[in-house]
């Protein structure tokens, strides 16, 4: 009898510690492993990248059964050049690198992850005349003070979409005008050696411009633009991991919903991150100051945004300017434009 109880005993140790196990891996009760895999995702280091960031630090991602192993990068254009050297699942990227990739024809367009308008900024020297002028409508500057004039900015990105908008301002076109196409922080040491007439910046590097006094001409906003941060998948991983895709997004709610209300806590957390992944030490007065230019989207805005429209007509606005600039083939754009730039809200629900 003794015997048989030790023998239930051990079974029973056996039966608890392969459960816990199979429990740590993963292991559903029909014997699948569904161990947390990595799930690789590329971003610029911009508040839109912080909820995954977060997530992680929180091992929020691991209780969805995936394992966030995000790579930052200082332009969409570096992402781009990523993506094609290795297989990949998820980019967050801007308008023009996430045509790039769209026009391979092998990705999708899965989401919105912001709204970066009032975040991409020209600055001007301080006691420039450009401060000091201002067009009918309100906007700062005048055609003399803008034509001739060098801007420094990168080329084929979100800074691209501000400028061509802001010469339309006073009837000019890049043509107009000179352009010296720089990497951001290349572009601040250029500026401040004294090169250029004026700079073109989006966050958080534009708090670097702010920190050497530099003063703000315009930004995105005040000309009535979208300029959107969109996340794109590969479309083959897509089709096979969609409740991880699923549980990727609907991730980035609760963290969005702690930004809006601006607590303490997540704040803070967002100092770290900029700290940590792009050396950028920001006060608080900043960090105010960018949360409040930038509108981040839960999967309910951009399914809304998705079914209504505006996400396909701010890439058609967007598409254009890169299309008018030579950086993009007007086939290429219709071939685009036919296929809805291949927006879906598949993995929104």
């Amino acid at each position: 009898m003794k015997k048989l109880s030790l023998i239930l005993i051990c079974s029973l140790i056996i039966s608890l510690t392969t459960a816990c196990a199979e429990e740590n891996l993963g292991i559903s009760n029909n014997g699948r492993v569904s161990k947390a895999e990595p799930l690789a995702i590329h971003s610029l280091v911009q508040i839109d990248a912080w909820p995954e960031y977060q997530a992680k630090q929180d091992k929020f991602d691991e209780k969805n059964n995936f394992k966030l192993s995000p790579t930052y990068y200082s332009t969409g254009t570096d992402i781009y050049a990523q993506l094609q050297k290795a297989d990949w699942q998820i980019a967050s990227l801007g308008v023009s690198p996430a045509m790039m990739v769209l026009n391979t024809k092998k990705a999708e367009l899965i989401g919105i992850a912001s709204d970066e308008s009032a975040a991409n900024i020209i600055f001007a020297r301080p006691n420039d005349p450009i401060l000091t002028t201002t067009e009918p409508n309100g906007i700062r500057g005048a055609k003399e003070l803008v034509q001739s004039k060098t801007f420094i900015l990168t080329t084929a990105s979100t800074s691209s979409v501000l400028l061509h908008h802001y010469l339309q301002q006073f009837n000019l076109s890049e043509k107009d005008i000179s352009i010296q196409a720089m990497e951001p922080d290349e572009a601040i040491k250029a500026y401040k050696s004294g090169k250029g007439d004026y700079l073109i910046l989006w966050s958080p590097y534009i708090y670097k411009a702010f920190d050497q006094g530099w003063q703000e001409v315009v930004n995105g906003k005040d000309l009535d633009l979208h300029i959107p941060m969109l996340y794109v998948a590969n479309a083959k991983w897509a089709k096979e991991n969609p409740d991880k895709l699923k549980a990727f997004l609907k991730m980035r709610d609760s963290y969005i919903q702690q930004l809006e209300a601006t607590s303490e806590e997540s704040t803070s957390s967002l100092k770290q991150f900029f700290k940590t992944e792009l050396k950028v030490t920001l006060s608080d007065q900043q960090m105010s100051d960018l949360i409040k230019r930038h509108q981040l989207f839960t999967t309910d805005q951009q399914n809304k945004l998705i079914s209504n429209g505006d996400l396909k007509e701010w890439m058609v606005d967007n598409a254009n300017i890169y299309s008018t600039q030579g950086k993009f083939s007007k086939q290429a754009l219709n071939n685009l434009s036919k296929s809805n730039f291949y927006i879906t809200g598949d993995y929104l629900s």
